[in-house]
C-alpha cells in the first residue's frame, strides 16, 4: 500500500504539480471550463424554452448553440482546443527533444482529425455491414435498437485506435527520460477521462435512449459536456508544461 501511495505522490509531484504551481494555467482552466459550463447551460435551457429561443434568436443560433450537433459552435471550439494542444506539444518536443510529447501530439492530432471528420462513425458504419446479425462480445448485433451493428463497428474502430496509440505512446515513453515519462502519464489520465465520455459514454447513452428518449438526451448532454471540460483541462495542463520548460 505504501508503495502505491509513494508512486501516486511521485506522479503528482512531477506531473500535475506543473499545473498546480502555474497560476496562469489555472486561470486559463477556469476561463475555459466556465465557457464550457455556460454553453452547456444554454444548451439545456434551449430545450425547455425551444419555441421562445428560436423566435428570439432564430433557428441558426439555436442549432449552432446545441453541443450535441456536428460542426456547431461548441464542437468547433473543441477542435480549436485540440489544435492548440497539438501545436504546444510539438513546440515542447522541439525544445526538450523528448519523444513522449511527440507521441502525445500524434494521439491528439488523430483525435482532432477523427472528431472533425467523423472517421470512427464512417468506419464503424463500414464494419457494421459485416457484423449485422452476428454475435459480438456475447451480444447479438442488431440493425435497430439494442446493441446495434453501428455500435459494434465503432467499438472495433476504437480498439484499432487503441492498439495504434499503445505502440506510439509505448515508444515515446521508452525513449524519454523519467521526468517526462511522468508528465506523459498525466496526459494519459486526461486521455482516460476523454475516452470515458467519447467512447464508453457514447455507446451507453444509445442503450438508454432506446428505453427513454429523455434519458438518452440527458446522457448525450453529459457526454458532450464532459468531453468539452476534459479537453479544456488538457489545454490548460499543456500550457503549464509549455511554460514550465520555457518554450517561447
Amino acid at each position: 500500500m505504501k508503495t502505491v501511495e509513494s508512486i501516486a505522490t511521485q506522479l503528482w509531484k512531477t506531473g500535475f504539480d506543473t499545473f498546480a504551481d502555474d497560476r496562469g494555467a489555472q486561470k486559463l482552466a477556469v476561463f475555459l471550463v466556465t465557457v464550457d459550463v455556460l454553453l452547456i447551460v444554454i444548451h439545456v435551457l434551449k430545450y425547455f424554452f425551444k419555441d421562445e429561443f428560436i423566435e428570439q434568436f432564430g433557428y441558426w443560433i439555436y442549432r449552432n448553440l446545441t453541443i450535441t450537433n456536428d460542426m456547431a459552435i461548441p464542437e468547433i471550439t473543441n477542435y480549436l482546443k485540440f489544435a492548440v494542444t497539438v501545436f504546444l506539444l510539438i513546440r515542447i518536443f522541439g525544445a526538450v527533444r523528448q519523444p513522449v510529447y511527440l507521441a502525445w501530439a500524434f494521439v491528439y492530432g488523430v483525435a482532432l482529425i477523427d472528431d472533425s471528420m467523423r472517421i470512427h462513425e464512417q468506419l464503424g458504419s463500414l464494419f457494421s455491414e459485416w457484423l449485422a446479425g452476428d454475435t459480438f462480445l456475447g451480444l447479438t448485433v442488431e440493425g435497430g435498437e439494442g446493441f446495434r451493428a453501428q455500435d459494434a463497428g465503432e467499438m472495433i474502430v476504437y480498439a484499432l485506435y487503441g492498439g495504434c496509440f499503445a505502440v506510439v505512446l509505448g515508444l515515446g515513453f521508452l525513449l524519454s527520460e523519467p521526468l517526462h515519462r511522468t508528465i506523459g502519464f498525466s496526459f494519459a489520465l486526461l486521455l482516460g477521462g476523454l475516452v470515458f465520455f467519447v467512447a464508453v459514454f457514447d455507446i451507453f447513452d444509445r442503450f438508454v435512449a432506446a428505453v427513454s428518449q429523455y434519458a438518452g438526451r440527458v446522457l448525450s448532454t453529459l457526454e458532450d459536456g464532459g468531453e468539452m471540460v476534459v479537453v479544456s483541462l488538457t489545454v490548460a495542463f499543456t500550457v503549464s508544461v509549455y511554460r514550465r520548460f520555457r518554450v517561447y
